[in-house]
């Protein structure tokens, strides 16, 4: 990884679009600081799109879109976009999810974790998910391990789910998809833009380990600062990180293109 100072105006007058993880990387320790939101409004300002990619929930996704200056919320590590049309807010979900019976599907793997793996439990906010299953390993005590993070992640995959580790849950799912085929779906049928268009006119900026798969496929991507704490168990890693973490690395990565779009 690079210096975000070293980032180039070819590289930054490119960006059309800047897609970003939430947890972590826009907020800080779970809240969005003044500098963040700043940040967001200074996109906006600059005619850059910002479309927020996460794992949190489709009913996060709902007051994203509603309260923060963003053209549209991928949520549940892909599984249903939130967008704006025709002043109303519309539901994009996966082309890969089977929509019938995923109730019982959900529901039978939360039993098989919860008793299988001692100590974990579901996100307090998993009242709120369409379609993702998010178990807590990091926001709200009891914290789990690095040990039991596996368990879970091994029982979800026995069961046939896909799963990605954040910095605070154990995102589990039926259907194929993840954030960049949910972006790219995403792009294709409602932007009417192809993956060879996105990837050109797009940048990234993620925190964690299940970052990696967009940090993969976007040449300009950006980490916050506390990235450095997992390059470790990273095979990917993004092109260029801040020296701050959370939103004022956000921040920073913001001021830093813009003003080399300026230049």
């Amino acid at each position: 990884m690079q210096s975000v100072k070293n980032l180039s105006q070819d590289e930054a007058k490119k960006v059309s679009f800047l897609l970003t993880d939430v947890d972590d990387t826009i907020t800080t320790e779970g809240k969005l600081r003044p500098v963040a939101l700043e940040a967001l409004y200074a996109l906006q300002e600059a005619g850059i799109r910002t479309i927020c990619v996460t794992g949190g929930s489709a009913g996060w996704g709902d007051t994203y879109l509603r309260q923060w200056p963003v053209e549209a919320v991928l949520s549940e590590s892909g599984a249903v976009c939130l967008y704006r049309k025709d002043g109303a807010i519309r539901h994009y979900v996966h082309p890969s999810i089977v929509q019938e019976g995923y109730a019982v599907r959900k529901a039978a793997l939360i039993e098989k974790v919860l008793s299988c793996v001692p100590f974990s439990k579901l996100s307090s906010d998993q009242f709120a998910r369409l379609f993702d299953i998010a178990f807590d390993h990091g926001s709200e005590p009891p914290y789990l391990d690095a040990q039991q993070i596996a368990k879970v992640v091994e029982v979800c995959k026995d069961f046939g789910a896909g799963t990605a580790v954040s910095s605070i849950h154990v995102n589990a799912w039926f259907g194929f998809f993840d954030k960049f085929r949910g972006t790219k779906a995403f792009f294709a049928d409602v932007l009417g833009l192809s993956e060879e268009m996105m990837i050109e006119r797009c940048c990234y900026c993620g925190d964690a380990p299940n970052d990696q798969v967009m940090f993969s496929h976007f040449p300009l991507s950006f980490g916050v600062g506390n990235i450095k704490k997992h390059v470790r168990s990273m095979q990917v890693l993004p092109q260029y990180a801040s020296d701050a973490e959370g939103g004022a690395g956000f921040s920073e990565i913001v001021h830093e293109l813009l003003r080399k779009r300026a230049n």
